[in-house]
């Protein structure tokens, strides 16, 4: 990066989402917008003007007349690829939206693209950056809360049907698949990045209640690398919203809850009832959570103080990358980093459409699911797999 205090950052696609991450660049007080760009005139100019940015009408428009250090792609999903790969040829570096591709194919092109360039490629998935995972991430890894064992991780959404009137959405082109990469990727990939590796997936998906063309609610039990084991769920048909991960150890039960965002006062941990297993951890067992914080006495391994209260959403993720960006560090949200997560969705992806289950080692470069979540699976086949 050049510019020594502030960083030069531009948006293409000025959507819902775009709003989050002009926002969140505002608020990081070290960054200028210098363009925006959209395929709707006034969808751009609406943005721009909000924050004193010039409007485009592509990217391309926007890379010949500006000059930006970083670019946000936050168009719809089925264009993140070939976007990206256009700013990277331009030396640029990229800030995906999630799903940050639509295959583990478009995200290797994606990935030869970032080779070739003096650009990078960073995505985002700001339950990471939260201060809570942060501190959950750190616990787990240095094994503070006991071996992982038994993990739940649930997306329990609502998505009326309104939600699905912009002819991209509900389609593979448009969108690339259902809650499974649009809404629940936010919880695997925290999951993923709790847990670690996984190795097999035996999953379901069924279309029940929405005019899609893939599932609205997908389940799927999962084997990680550790031994431990997981169900994930996703839905876009549950009226009382809820994300959660609960992880069961050794020595306890961490849990998050939550539904678009979570807070440290989100996270609890529970202690195994093992006066033995509690001393290692420096927990009273009989001692609950609320009256630990209230009195200080038995204090666990959550409630002890982590630092600042951060909440896990794109201002989290993206004053980060400034700051790594104005530091010269590497942020660690890499395309690379998230190619786990986007296995575990063409994993589940994969299971649920064949019946059969997936293991990680199994998506080589000839899998039939790696150049498509649909696996190119003929279309009445296709309609019959997501029947309940």
């Amino acid at each position: 990066m050049t510019v020594p205090n502030t960083v030069k950052v531009a948006i293409v696609g000025c959507g819902n989402i775009s709003r989050r991450h002009a926002e969140a660049y505002a608020n990081t007080g070290r960054t200028s917008l210098v363009g925006v760009a959209d395929i709707v005139e006034a969808k751009a100019q609406t943005l721009a003007g909000k924050y004193g940015a010039t409007p485009y009408a592509s990217v391309t428009e926007l890379l010949a007349a500006e000059d930006p250090d970083l670019v946000s792609v936050t168009t719809p999903p089925g264009s993140h690829a070939e976007i990206a790969i256009e700013i990277l040829a331009a030396g640029k570096s990229v800030l995906l939206e999630k799903p940050p591709v639509l295959s583990l194919a478009e995200m290797d092109a994606v990935a030869e693209a970032e080779q070739a360039s003096a650009g990078s490629v960073w995505v985002i998935f700001q339950h990471r950056h939260g201060s809570g995972a942060l501190r959950a991430a750190d616990l787990l890894g240095r094994g503070a809360l006991g071996r992982p064992l038994v993990a739940v991780c649930e997306t329990l959404w609502f998505r009326p049907l309104s939600y699905f009137d912009p002819d991209w959405r509900g389609t593979w082109v448009g969108e690339g698949g259902g809650p499974t990469l649009g809404h629940g990727i936010h919880q695997i990939d925290l999951l993923l990045h709790l847990l670690g590796p996984w190795r097999t997936i035996n999953a379901t998906a069924v279309r029940l209640d929405r005019p899609v063309e893939f599932e609205d609610v997908s389940m799927a039990s999962v084997v990680f690398e550790s031994d431990a084991v997981g169900t994930v769920i996703n839905s876009l048909l549950s009226p009382r919203e809820l994300s959660r991960i609960r992880i069961d150890t050794a020595g306890g039960t961490l849990e998050v809850d939550h539904v678009y965002g979570y807070s440290d006062q989100d996270w609890t941990f529970h202690p195994a009832p093992d006066a033995a297993k509690a001393a290692t951890l420096g927990i009273d067992p009989g001692v609950r959570k609320a009256d630990a914080v209230e009195t200080g006495v038995g204090e666990n391994p959550w409630t002890a103080s982590a630092g600042d209260d951060v909440p896990s959403n794109h201002d989290a993720q993206i004053s980060r990358l400034i700051d790594d960006l104005l530091a010269g560090r590497t942020h660690d949200t890499t395309l690379a980093s998230t190619r786990a997560t986007m296995e575990f969705v063409t994993a589940l992806y994969a299971s649920a459409i064949t019946g059969q289950p997936v293991r990680r080692s199994d998506l080589t470069l000839d899998h039939p699911f790696y150049r498509a979540l649909h696996g190119n699976t003929p279309k009445t086949e296709l309609s019959e797999s997501f029947r309940p």
